[in-house]
């Protein structure tokens, strides 16, 4: 299923663009304002993907884009009314356009922002799995290494995702509130190190930037995403498994106290919810 994910959303701005051409096309070349129809379905989407890609500061969502796509199908309803009017000179093209756009939508909201994620070894009230890593620099990490200091990890997709980036940016700007529980923040992707130590430069707060090569702690985890890598951007160096999204909170026992297994890439934890669970956490100086 995630492999036929793959190839829909590398395929999907795609037809959504040909759509937003073909539709223009059309309409210059008739006038018949029917042709703003198919129109509803992708604008709405592209702005949005133009938004994130450009801006990174969109880091949620709603869970299925319920007004997107009431106006993608209402595309759908006045192309079909305008076809029983005869008020079209090509209708299949026209209903067919507009059809074509509001269920690449719905499948992208509703079918592939769905992360259908199996039941992970992460567990409230136990232990963090061990597990081994690489920092920026390339050096052995060890999970052990939390211990005597709380943690709040992130495991995130890759530098190619724009809504990760920006839970990134997010977070760097309310490092100094994080800091303040005397807690670490560390980020955690299967990405290429070369990529995660572009990363790790790009912001002030001292956040920790960590490699998982080959998806191991992940794997080991039960949080991997196996062909999760959208179709194409495997020719940037990145592997074409990547993890779930998943935040947790570490005590400085080693003992998760808070998790978050969304299982829609679009919705995750704002700052405003982890954060009162950091400042809960035992003092740093009584742990010992």
């Amino acid at each position: 299923m995630n492999r036929l994910k793959s190839l829909f959303i590398g395929a999907y701005p795609m037809l959504a663009m040909g759509i937003v051409g073909y539709a223009g096309w059309m309409f210059t070349r008739t006038g018949e304002v029917v042709w703003a129809a198919p129109l509803l379905g992708v604008l709405p989407f592209l702005a949005f993907l133009s938004r994130i890609m450009l801006l990174s500061d969109v880091a949620r969502t709603s869970a299925t884009f319920v007004g997107f796509n009431v106006v993608a199908w209402l595309g759908v309803g006045w192309a079909a009314v305008a076809t029983q009017l005869g008020s079209t000179a090509s209708p299949t093209l026209a209903l067919g356009s507009a059809l074509a756009a509001a269920v690449g939508f719905s499948l992208y909201s509703v079918w592939y922002s769905r992360l259908g994620r199996e039941t992970s070894q992460l567990r409230v009230g136990l232990p963090l799995p061990t597990f081994q890593l690489r920092t920026a620099d390339g050096v052995r990490w060890d999970s052990a290494s939390l211990a005597g200091r709380p943690a709040l990890v992130f495991f995130f997709r890759g530098n190619w995702c724009p809504l990760c980036m920006a839970q990134i940016k997010e977070v760097a700007a309310c490092y100094r509130d994080i800091a303040a529980t005397g807690t670490r923040v560390l980020f955690v992707s299967p990405q290429p190190q070369e990529k995660t130590a572009a990363l790790s430069k790009r912001f002030d707060a001292p956040m920790e930037f960590l490699v998982d090569k080959g998806n191991v702690a992940a794997r080991a985890l039960g949080i991997e995403m196996k062909n999760g890598l959208p179709a194409g951007l495997g020719m940037l160096g990145y592997d074409t498994s990547t993890v779930y999204p998943t935040v947790l909170v570490v005590d400085a026992a080693g003992v998760v106290r808070w998790l978050d297994e969304t299982d829609n890439y679009r919705v995750r934890p704002e700052p405003s919810t982890f954060l009162p669970i950091l400042r809960r956490l035992p003092d740093v100086s009584a742990v010992g």
